[in-house]
Parts: C-alpha cells; structure tokens; sequence
C-alpha cells in the first residue's frame, strides 16, 4: 500500500516513469501475495496502466487496461466504471474515438448505477474532451483536404 501511495503522489508529480516503477513493483507484490483477480491487484493493474498512458506508451497502457478491465468483471469490482473511464481515456490517446465513446458510456451507466456522482461528472468531462478532439480533428482533416484540393 506505501508503494502504491507513493507512485500516485510521484503521477501527481508529473513523474511518470518513477510512478510506473512503483506500480510494478506494488502490483509485483500483490499479484504475489494476494493473486491477479484480488481487488488490490485488478486496481494496481489499472493504475500502472494510467502511468503508461501518462508516458504515450498507449499500446502498453491499453494491453494493461484492457486486463484490469477483464479482470474487473469477471471478479464484479466495485470500481469497474473507473476501469473502464481508464480504458476510454487511453483509448481516446489513441485516437480511437468510436471505442472511446463506447468504454466512457458504459462508465457512466455503470456510475450512475451505483450512484457514484463524482466518477460520473468526471466521466462527462472525458466525453466533452473526446468531443472536443474529435470536432478538432474532423475539422483539421477537412482543412487538409480542401488544402490538398486547391493545389
């Protein structure tokens, strides 16, 4: 628990690559300890997955997101919606804004299931910013082609 508190005041830090050996190494422990599906374990999953994102090591964070995910409902984790806002804001690093939208909206209806309004506003404000790069990157596709059109 110390390695996990100390690598998410390293993240709020900005010092994501320390945080991501923190992580390792609590998850590491625990997986261990406690096995891969213990609660402990699935949320640490997670969390070196947000480390990774924090880095642009997308590809990593969404294979580890993605296990978290798995894991999260197979075991019925109280936190699945944070599971899957995870998976969606890496997703949406990735520019795959279709499977960005669907992980945020099952986040939210999970959220609002258990009545966990914090999660669900910081949820909507994960879809306001996918939409916000979506709408930017439409629009710089149109301004590309219409810009490779008058050539």
């Amino acid at each position: 628990m110390s390695l996990d508190s100390y690598a998410r005041y390293l993240l709020d830090r900005n010092q994501a690559s320390a945080a991501q050996r923190m992580y390792e190494r609590a998850l590491q422990i625990s997986m261990e300890v406690q096995g891969e599906t213990h609660p402990q374990s699935v949320v640490l999953m997670n969390d070196l997955a947000t480390a990774l994102d924090a880095q642009g090591f997308y590809e990593a964070a969404d294979a580890r997101a993605r296990r978290a995910l798995e894991l999260a409902r197979q075991t019925e984790h109280p936190e699945l919606h944070i599971m899957l806002n995870n998976l969606a804001g890496i997703l949406m690093h990735k520019e795959e804004y279709s499977q960005a939208k669907k992980m945020y909206t099952e986040a939210l209806k999970q959220a609002e299931k258990i009545g966990d309004s914090a999660s669900a506003q910081h949820i909507q404000k994960g879809l306001a910013e996918l939409a916000k790069r979506k709408k930017s990157k439409t629009a710089g596709s149109l301004q590309n082609g219409e810009e490779s059109g008058n050539k």
